[in-house]
């Protein structure tokens, strides 16, 4: 008998940033350092011979928090990867609806056989990564192993082992974050599961589906889901509302507005947008109602490798919504996509909510900047992938 814990990664930008991470490569969230010595304890004093990863960031920081009490090395397996999303890598979920209705609508309503474009569907990835795990047992006969890997793949997995048709892949749930299943390998192909989807070890509040406002975890998060659209600066409608956003910034970091340039600004935004045309969007609603500005001035290179941010935005009516984290993400993606290692914001030494927002996603103060508007903190927060 060969015994096969899956674990699933701790909480990933994708979880909190609401994008389509599958294969696509992502660094881990402030909370997933968190989870992880939760996940450790609770594999503290189970015999383990052996550690697995998938080769992707997310699940091989996850691994290493297991193997370390047990002064193991994680052993890397590609073939544990998250499903293949194809065309909607790193895309907003909320997008999906604008952009591929259809076959977004399609993986909705039948996940077992739905195939994102130039991908594979959840029971393909399911199943390429269980033949994985049964190569393992075959190099690892009567031993006790831990697999480290991902959400979909993992559902995709234990419709498999369960015995089940692929179309009954939607009475599985959804695993939380670091959340572990029990396999028992009778030779290669007869597998009982033990329990799955157990994230018994996190508290509530460390646990990511809560965090997310995800109560049933064979749905959707309930929280606010926005997509991004370009913001023309030659466009007077769009124009007035980067002004207007921007007036507000100004108001909320120096009590006034005096010191900014609409005409400025907007050669600006023209200027970033020749650079990437994603510098500077709107948040927006299903409907289209822009609720968020996230302006950045990729035209900065007088530090090379650091990505400047030129302002984030929510709506009044907004705030609280669980937004942040999802400008976050399209700043992060537009400048890692240039190839930048850090994000930069110069942050208002008296705009206290401002600076709340850059701790609570780990940005790190790192000198000082003055301007015509007064004293500013640098704050720093690292994008590339080691």
């Amino acid at each position: 008998m060969t015994t096969v814990y899956i674990i699933r990664h701790a909480e990933a930008e994708g979880n909190v940033y609401r994008r389509c991470h599958g294969q696509y490569n992502s660094l881990l969230t402030p909370r997933a350092y968190q989870q992880l010595p939760y996940l450790a304890k609770r594999f503290e004093n189970v015999p383990l011979d052996a550690v697995y990863a998938s080769d992707l960031f997310r699940a091989r920081t996850t691994a290493k928090a297991v193997a370390a009490p047990h002064g193991l090395n994680v052993e890397i397996r590609p073939v544990l990867r998250e499903i293949d999303m194809g065309d909607w890598e790193d895309v907003p979920v909320a997008e999906l609806t604008r952009v591929w209705p259809e076959e977004y609508a399609a993986w909705r309503a039948r996940p077992w056989e739905a195939v994102a474009p130039h991908g594979e569907n959840a029971i393909q990835a399911g199943r390429r990564m269980l033949d994985g795990v049964r190569r393992l047992v075959a190099e690892n006969e009567g031993k006790t192993i831990a697999v480290v890997t991902h959400g979909t793949a993992i559902r995709g997995a234990l419709t498999i082992a369960h015995g089940l048709a692929p179309e009954q892949i939607v009475e599985i749930g959804w695993g939380d974050n670091t959340c572990v299943a029990k396999f028992e390998f009778d030779g290669p192909d007869k597998i009982e599961v033990v329990y799955e989807n157990d994230a018994s070890h996190l508290p509530q509040e460390l646990s990511t589906f809560a965090s997310i406002g995800w109560t049933d975890n064979k749905s959707v998060p309930t929280s606010t889901q926005i997509w991004f659209r370009r913001a023309d600066p030659m466009d007077e409608s769009d124009a007035d509302k980067i002004v207007s956003y921007m007036r507000e910034l100004h108001r909320n970091a120096y009590g006034t507005d005096a010191g900014l340039d609409p005409a400025a600004l907007l050669a600006d935004v023209e200027r970033a947008q020749r650079v990437s045309p994603r510098s500077c969007c709107f948040g927006c609603l299903e409907d289209g109602t822009p609720v968020a500005l996230v302006y950045l001035k990729t035209w900065y290179d007088d530090e090379p490798g650091v990505g400047l941010i030129g302002g984030f935005c929510i709506d009044e009516a907004y705030r609280g919504h669980d937004l942040s984290g999802q400008i976050l993400g399209q700043a992060i993606s537009v400048y890692r996509m240039l190839g930048k290692d850090y994000l930069c914001a110069h942050v208002a030494s008296e705009n206290a909510r401002a600076q709340g927002f850059y701790h609570k996603f780990a940005f790190e103060q790192r000198g000082e900047y003055r301007d015509e508007n007064g004293l500013h903190y640098r704050m720093f927060k690292r994008i590339c992938i080691d």
